[in-house]
């Protein structure tokens, strides 16, 4: 074994965010050309230490503040599904209180994907990535985003690089990463600002409504913050089937929709 280098073991969803010159490998042998920690060193291929939930020497679980000396090799998990945030873990020794997130402008339309199900989700429009990763980190949030650099940054703790493409399967694929089947509470957060919506009467906002909305519709909720009104129209139709084919798919153990 060289004294130069070390090897790095990555299990599969860590192989799948290599850059192209690793793409497939399993094992990496590393040169050792400069002092720096672990997670500097997992970074430098590209990966987010937020991607990461063990790292091992041997029989040792090691922190991301390990400077590996050479010739040592190490084992690398990626983070798996049914994550549980309000568990510690020996990198993240420090839990959340529950999942709740925060998405950046690379997966916006996943916040609203994730409010339309119940989860409690922020996302500021006009933030820097420095504030973004701020605002993260003192609201106990999940940062959630396709963007790898922003998730390097070293205050983060908690953060999730994106892998799908499409809305509708980036949804699923944080119901299913966090377990969150069990929390969704469909339609109980407004659309745009996140606020938990109340019920009101229908004589209180008939001078918001349009004839037919009068006609059709009895039930009605509002938003607290921004006063947005909703009711059980065909958008609500819409949103119930997504909702109702996201939970046969988990249930069915499929993560995939067409």
């Amino acid at each position: 074994m060289s004294t130069s280098t070390l090897h790095l073991y990555l299990d599969d969803p860590l192989q799948d965010l290599l850059p192209r010159t690793y793409k497939g490998k399993k094992e990496i042998t590393y040169p050792l050309t400069r002092r720096a920690s672990i997670k500097d060193i997992i970074e430098s291929l590209r990966i987010p230490h937020t991607e990461v939930e063990s790292i091992f020497r041997g029989d040792s679980e090691i922190s991301f503040q390990h400077i590996p000396q050479a010739g040592e090799q190490f084992v690398l998990h990626g983070v798996s599904s049914s994550t549980d945030v309000t568990q510690p873990t020996f990198l993240r020794p420090n839990p959340l209180q529950q999942a709740v997130f925060m998405v950046d402008i690379n997966a916006g339309k996943l916040a609203r994907l994730l409010r339309m199900a119940g989860i409690d989700t922020w996302y500021i429009r006009g933030l820097t990535d420095t504030e973004l990763a701020e605002q993260a980190v003192i609201n106990n949030r999940v940062l959630l985003s396709r963007n790898r650099d922003l998730l390097q940054r070293k205050i983060i703790t908690w953060g999730h690089l994106v892998r799908a493409q499409q809305p509708k399967e980036q949804l699923i694929e944080i119901l299913t990463l966090y377990n969150l089947t069990k929390a969704i509470k469909a339609f109980s957060r407004c659309l745009e600002c996140n606020t938990l919506l109340d019920p009101v009467e229908k004589s209180t906002i008939l001078h918001r409504l349009e004839p037919l909305t009068i006609k059709y519709y009895k039930r009605f909720h509002i938003c607290p913050d921004c006063e947005r009104i909703y009711w059980r129209g065909s958008h609500h139709g819409r949103m119930e089937r997504l909702i109702n084919t996201i939970l046969a798919l988990r249930k069915d153990g499929n993560s995939k929709m067409e």
